[in-house]
């Protein structure tokens, strides 16, 4: 049993590398490759099932707009700080589906979606942009190969662990342990990749040319609509940080985002 759990051990530390913007230590297991050719594949697969809105409706060209802007900005963020820009491989996809649900998520490899919902509480193009530059950091943070990778490892010692014992979980030990992995592993590492999305999200909507202020202005809307819907929470914030942690984040980071990055896009467009 020591010999497995220092073999899992071992595995955990050679597979730790690092976010490429945030210089975060992050559990990678998988090949960013296969990730993005499964994650293809389950894209497909809820597009062809989803009421996807026409590419000609023009909330759609606008989130099409957007979402080039904030491509652009990405790579002008590695050239600006004279790193390796993994994304140009990235095939970015965004699509609208018309869903009465205030949600938005992203896939590895840059699968987006957005549900027609969201955009009322995004109101105009910059509160389009800050959601657009939150699910995209997701992508460029590998947080979908990260979280994989996360249950990958929990599974494979909950496995060895019940082999070991000639036992399995059962009961309160079985509801004590999903507890431990819920909010012992899985929460703490989405808020930080939360936190990570909403800062370096900042950043790219920065650069892009649009304005960091509405970050505030967005999540004020959040946390009405939350209180109008009784409290609970819609599924965009399930998982994440309460809208006001992330407004005293945003209060804070602004002034240094855009004293850093409000110039990037002039300055990149001249030296080229």
């Amino acid at each position: 049993m020591k010999k497995i759990l220092n073999i899992l051990f071992f595995l955990f530390l050679i597979s730790c590398e690092t976010v490429p913007v945030s210089e975060r230590k992050q559990l990678i297991l998988f090949p960013d490759s296969y990730i993005n050719k499964q994650s293809v594949q389950a894209y497909q697969q809820f597009l062809n099932k989803a009421n996807v809105v026409s590419k000609s409706n023009d909330q759609n060209k606008e989130l099409q707009t957007i979402a080039r802007n904030i491509e652009e900005a990405i790579h002008q963020y590695f050239v600006l700080e004279n790193k390796s820009d993994p994304t140009k491989k990235y095939n970015w996809e965004i699509n609208l589906v018309r869903e009465d649900q205030v949600n938005a998520w992203a896939m590895p490899g840059g699968k987006i979606v957005f549900y027609t919902k969201i955009l009322k509480i995004a109101e105009n193009e910059n509160g389009i942009a800050t959601i657009m530059a939150h699910e995209m950091a997701h992508v460029v943070g590998r947080h979908g190969n990260e979280r994989m990778s996360q249950a990958l490892l929990i599974n494979v010692a909950t496995s060895v662990a019940q082999t070991a014992t000639g036992t399995t979980l059962q009961g309160e030990a079985k509801t004590a342990y999903n507890l431990l992995r819920t909010y012992g592993i899985f929460l703490p590492f989405g808020r930080k990749q939360e936190a990570e999305s909403d800062y370096l999200g900042l950043v790219f909507m920065t650069i892009a040319g649009y304005d960091p202020d509405e970050t505030i202005k967005l999540w004020e809307r959040m946390a009405k609509y939350t209180k109008e819907k009784g409290g609970a929470p819609p599924e965009f914030m399930n998982t994440h940080p309460s809208s006001e942690n992330r407004i005293k984040n945003f209060k804070k980071w602004i002034p240094e985002v855009r004293n850093k990055y409000s110039a990037a896009k002039h300055n990149y467009f001249f030296k080229e």
